[in-house]
């Protein structure tokens, strides 16, 4: 009967989803233990034939990008099956022109009102957010291919230079392969150095056969500026990222407390922070805990264990800490959010406080080196001229410029990235 047709193609299609979504879900899986065994294998945790061992275990014998995209190619067969039942579940509701007197006969009124009522009854399941590891990109693509090779035996044979990269690369949280950051700084540096090296040719010319080493000099000095900052960046990140939670945090846990103390279970109070876009910064620890559990099925005192593991914040390790205790030690959950939040708040208070002092003593610092400082120069230069034109061989009108136009401006901008490098983590 049309009616069970339908039906049936309708079940069909919903379990192909359902095997769709477990395989995006056992590819990431794959993708997160790949990096996991990556990271042990350069932290020296494992050895080299074990880290082999288990990955060629993991990936059945194929290379990364081979066994993830097996995957890929198993739900894009999927996704074409679910489109052939989607046209199939629309041809059944095409309008077809009938006599009158067969309209009676084309539907069996029965069938159709118990199979409505089903519908009706049946309740949609609720909508999952699709969780992705990384997300690939043109330029990461071609710097894998051109530079896979070269990475992988670097790495191999210098593990110590670049253990902390991977490191901090995990802490960060940086949407990007460990290896493929390092083939986009390697060719970066590459297209750098060539596009420096004819800027400075072409704009500067070359007079002399010195003149080419000057400039192949500068060109090498800024190619390892360049890697210096790949480098370093990962950390820039992290510190950014540390200063944010610390800010947000005080509020979180008062936020938490509120929640925990309506008897709610803490993964709830977890959900409710990540749907109310109130904590930007804490979103992205929030949303692995809630990754572990919902996606790699973890208990919650494991999942809270390995996000406190790689957070970049030391209060907010300390909060996930204290929850594992206290859901392993069966304590009471509202009554240590409530002790917590109180003393984070207080803590909060006291730091800005201490940040007001700061400042005040940083501004007379200011007043007495760059404003009175620059008034007594410009006067103690106005008395000069008055008994000659010239300061060590300098033109006082010389000096006046170079100190209003560089020397004062170069002071305040020091000045800025000073309090920027001290001022403490608010």
């Amino acid at each position: 009967m049309p009616f069970e047709d339908l039906k049936r193609d309708i079940e069909l299609a919903d379990k192909l989803l359902d095997r769709i979504e477990l395989i995006t879900g056992k590819k990431d899986s794959t993708e997160g233990r790949s990096i996991g065994l990556k990271t042990k294998f350069l932290g020296d945790k494992i050895r080299d034939d074990e880290y082999k061992k288990e990955s060629q275990k993991l990936l059945k014998g194929k290379e990364e990008n081979e066994a993830l995209s097996r995957y890929d190619s198993e739900i894009k067969e999927m996704l074409q099956k679910v489109g052939e039942y989607n046209n199939k579940i629309l041809r059944h509701f095409e309008i077809k022109v009938v006599k009158k007197d067969n309209v009676e006969n084309l539907i069996d009124r029965k069938k159709a009102k118990i199979f409505l009522k089903e519908l009706s009854n049946k309740q949609p399941d609720d909508i999952k957010e699709k969780y992705t590891l990384y997300e690939r990109n043109f330029y990461g693509q071609l710097s894998n291919q051109l530079f896979k090779e070269i990475t992988t035996k670097i790495t191999k044979k210098y593990p110590e230079i670049f253990r902390d990269l991977y490191s901090n690369l995990m802490i960060s949280g940086m949407k990007i392969f460990s290896d493929t950051y390092i083939n986009m700084a390697f060719l970066s540096s590459v297209l750098f150095f060539i596009f420096l090296y004819m800027f400075l040719i072409v704009f500067s010319g070359i007079n002399s056969f010195f003149s080419i080493v000057q400039y192949l000099f500068i060109t090498i000095l800024g190619t390892a500026g360049l890697l210096a900052g790949f480098y370093y960046w990962p950390r820039v990140v992290i510190d950014g990222r540390r200063k944010d939670i610390k800010n947000e945090l005080p509020f979180a846990i008062m936020h938490m407390a509120s929640i925990a103390g309506s008897g709610a279970p803490l993964t709830t109070t977890f959900d409710t922070l990540l749907k109310s876009s109130e904590y930007k910064a804490l979103s992205g620890e929030i949303k692995r805990i809630m990754n572990y559990v919902n996606l790699f099925g973890y208990n919650l005192s494991t999942a809270l264990r390995s996000v406190a593991e790689t957070t970049p914040s030391k209060d907010f390790k300390e909060l996930l800490n204290g929850l594992r205790n206290t859901i392993e030690t069966g304590g009471d959950l509202r009554l240590y959010l409530q002790n917590k939040a109180d003393d984070t708040f207080i803590n909060y208070k006291n730091d800005r406080k201490k940040y007001v002092e700061t400042l005040a003593t940083y501004s007379d610092i200011y007043t007495a080196v760059l404003i009175a400082a620059p008034l007594l120069f410009i006067i103690v230069l106005v008395l000069i001229s008055l008994v000659g034109n010239k300061l060590g061989g300098l033109d006082i009108g010389f000096i006046e410029k170079l100190g209003i136009y560089f020397i004062v401006p170069a002071f305040n901008i020091a000045f800025i990235i000073f309090l920027n490098i001290v001022q403490p983590e608010l």
